[in-house]
């Protein structure tokens, strides 16, 4: 299996200090790759060739009552947080509260005892800040119809967070679109 392009090692973003990521909202999509493969994960329906662990977005978030809000955190500022936590998970950082669900999800899983921070790998792409949300929940929605369980490091995605009826989603007047080509491509759905 090829790994998707233009996919990058977090530990070379890192070192960049994540110049090269862009400050729009966006969604991004973590592998697993060791020695420049992604690793396969057995799921309930199937093997994830490509190795997804995680699919998230910035653009809108959620204040303590579930009402929608805009967030200032493009995908350079997520992505950063996003690695302050997996360097939490392997002692590189010390802080007193984690800034992304991934590290303790990490930790929750177990697989911090078998991945490496060198095999965790990334594949953004920017949206508005609207756009970004619902491309999100497409492709965790599609990820999930096709291997029966949204991928492991999502660890609070539930039946609310989709709430989804026919072609259009709950509550909301927007009908939901096709899943992003370049996303679907990234996933190999």
């Amino acid at each position: 299996m090829n790994i998707p392009s233009p996919l990058k090692p977090l530990v070379l973003l890192a070192s960049k200090k994540f110049k090269d990521v862009p400050t729009e909202p966006g969604v991004y999509i973590v592998f697993w790759v060791r020695e420049g493969k992604p690793v396969p994960i057995p799921r309930i329906l199937g093997v994830d060739e490509r190795g997804v662990l995680y699919i998230g977005s910035t653009g809108k978030s959620r204040n303590k009552d579930g009402n929608s809000t805009k967030s200032d955190e493009g995908l350079r500022k997520r992505i950063r947080n996003l690695w302050i936590s997996i360097e939490m998970v392997y002692d590189r950082r010390k802080r007193k509260r984690y800034p992304h669900t991934f590290g303790p999800s990490l930790v929750y899983t177990g697989l911090y005892k078998v991945i490496e921070v060198e095999d965790l790998w990334i594949y953004y792409k920017v949206f508005n800040a609207c756009e970004a949300g619902y491309q999100e929940k497409l492709a965790i929605l599609e990820y999930t119809n096709k291997y029966g369980e949204p991928p492991p490091l999502n660890l609070k995605v539930g039946r609310q967070y989709f709430m989804v009826l026919g072609l259009g989603e709950l509550n909301k007047s927007r009908l939901i679109d096709k899943l992003d080509p370049d996303l679907r491509s990234a996933l190999g759905l």
